[in-house]
């Protein structure tokens, strides 16, 4: 509910402002906002200045995961220097970092100044695309506008009651969905992995879609050129899948054969397409449905 005032501005209009000062007085690349959903179980990516592409709201990150996943769980500033180098082993769970070509970043928590929020509203990220030292100053500027956006949301948010946070969520659990997409990537397959919901998955239904990506990269591994799986949240809020590659042998519906029975159980709408050398294998899952089955069939 927003708070009707003699303002002369929005609030939306004041948070633009605000970014864009901050933007202009350290002379960064990218201003970013991420806020979590009503459940502050996953993050996303409201508003971005300096942005490449519009690309930025099909990313949901984990809480606990990543740049905004790790500065909402601590509270405390995260920097990345240097990316990929310094979080080599994490880097599918930085989208934000892949799909801007953000190399230098740091990210503060947006904190309600209310006695009574106990959560954070979300993550200020200001990056750099190339190589930038933040220094203890330009760190404080960034916490300086993150409190500035806190009063703004402040005026604007009607709170709830306060949920108490599943711990599950911040277990480190391995997921075997990005295990395999390691393994993708250590072949030589680009991978991005914009939605991280899938990764709250059951196992098993990790696996399943794991096993129909392997076909299709082991289907071409031997004459592709360039091969490609990004991951990423569509309009309606399901996950959209695409492998992408050029070369290789042509691509049928002939090939799904093997794993019919799993694109059904995962309730998938599967399309091909082929243009020139560049084919393409797109599937949707319904990943609400499918996080919602393992309440009821826990």
């Amino acid at each position: 509910m927003t708070r009707e005032d003699d303002q002369s501005l929005t609030i939306q209009q004041q948070i633009q402002q605000e970014l864009q000062q901050l933007k202009s007085d350290l002379a960064l690349d990218f201003v970013a906002v991420a806020l979590a959903d009503a459940n502050y179980r996953d993050i996303y990516w409201k508003i971005a200045l300096g942005a490449k592409s519009e690309r930025y709201r099909k990313i949901t990150v984990r809480m606990g995961r990543g740049m905004a996943g790790k500065v909402m769980q601590t509270k405390r500033p995260h920097i990345v220097t240097s990316y990929p180098e310094e979080v080599r082993d994490e880097m599918l769970e930085y989208p934000i970092f892949l799909v801007e070509a953000i190399r230098s970043a740091v990210g503060v928590s947006v904190d309600s100044k209310r006695p009574e929020q106990k959560q954070s509203y979300g993550v200020l990220l200001v990056g750099q695309r190339q190589e930038r030292v933040f220094h203890e100053q330009e760190i404080a500027r960034v916490e300086q506008s993150a409190a500035v956006l806190a009063v703004l949301y402040d005026s604007t948010v009607v709170l709830e009651p306060a949920k108490e946070q599943e711990q599950t969520e911040h277990t480190d659990v391995k997921s075997p969905l990005l295990q395999r997409l390691r393994e993708f990537r250590a072949e030589g397959i680009t991978c991005e992995l914009l939605d991280q919901r899938i990764t709250r998955l059951s196992h098993t239904r990790q696996q399943q879609i794991g096993e129909i990506i392997d076909l299709l990269v082991h289907h071409s591994m031997r004459s592709i050129h360039q091969a490609g799986v990004t991951m990423e949240q569509d309009e309606l809020g399901h996950t959209r899948i695409e492998f992408q590659c050029v070369g290789g042998e042509p691509l049928s519906q002939d090939l799904f054969n093997p794993v019919n029975d799993l694109l059904i159980s995962l309730k998938c709408d599967l399309e091909i397409a082929v243009e020139a050398e560049r084919q393409s294998v797109r599937f949707t899952l319904p990943t609400r449905l499918l996080l919602d089955e393992q309440i009821w069939n826990p």
